[in-house]
């Protein structure tokens, strides 16, 4: 039974018949139609597994590609689909016939074969003003990326660094980051996480990136920022790079 998630699978059976194969929903939105989530919703309750809310997107033929605790948002995809037809005769294995109609799974599903690459511009430092709010350099209202590096400020702490997105910067850290609203729980959590390593007497430097390129089975082509899709594999593409080189402390993951 699906019960209270039902609201969820009409949302998402409405996406398919769309044609969305991808859709993004923060937690609130999940929350709005099916009366509300448990305060305690983890990496585990958004598991494709037989919990009533799997179930609930499973109904519409989607499941949970990604989530991110740190921003309440989760990705669902659209699964695969096989038409079901009548049965065919079986074929001698061995046979001609046989190896003719065995399918060839890398011809059936195309492999993924992408490369991003992107570089830093370093924007400069973050500081806490008069009145003790953060205090950003000025950014562009422009999509793109983020990176928020705070390095030591005790003995024996990692460097931490801190990698977002966003369609509009200036709005995300000037407005969002510097004076959060009540609802906006991210920005909270990153809001304080900065001013208590600055009032700590650590400091903190600010990068940016709004070009990306992307090689796409070794094709290169621009990756279009303004595209959330697009910012998202940028952004997951640069936190990789900070996880393979294993010297830093990734906040996003914390």
């Amino acid at each position: 039974m699906i019960g209270k998630y039902r609201p969820l699978t009409d949302h998402l059976r409405a996406a398919a018949a769309g044609g969305r194969h991808l859709v993004e929903m923060t937690f609130d939105e999940i929350a709005g139609l099916v009366g509300g989530l448990p305060p305690s919703f983890t990496q585990r309750r958004w598991a494709n597994t037989d919990h009533p809310q799997a179930r609930a997107w499973a109904a519409a033929n989607y499941r949970v590609e990604q989530v991110y605790l740190d921003r309440r948002r989760v990705r669902f995809t659209l699964a695969a689909t096989t038409d079901i037809a009548a049965p065919t005769p079986a074929v001698p294995a061995g046979t001609p016939q046989a190896a003719a109609t065995r399918e060839d799974p890398a011809q059936a599903v195309p492999p993924v074969d992408v490369r991003v690459v992107l570089r830093w511009q370093d924007r400069g430092a973050v500081v806490l003003d008069s009145a003790g709010m953060l205090s950003f350099p000025r950014l562009a209202a422009v999509p793109g990326l983020y990176r928020l590096t705070l390095p030591p400020a005790t003995p024996g702490q990692r460097q931490r660094i801190y990698i977002g997105e966003s369609s509009n910067m200036y709005r995300r850290l000037s407005g969002n980051y510097r004076s959060p609203g009540p609802s906006q729980q991210t920005s909270l959590r990153v809001n304080a996480l900065l001013r208590e390593h600055l009032r700590r007497g650590g400091s903190i430097r600010l990068a940016t990136a709004t070009t990306a390129t992307a090689y796409l089975t070794g094709e290169r082509q621009p990756l279009d920022l303004a595209v959330k899709a697009a910012r998202l594999l940028a952004e997951n593409a640069a936190l990789v790079a900070i996880l393979a080189a294993g010297d830093a402390e990734i906040v996003n993951l914390g």
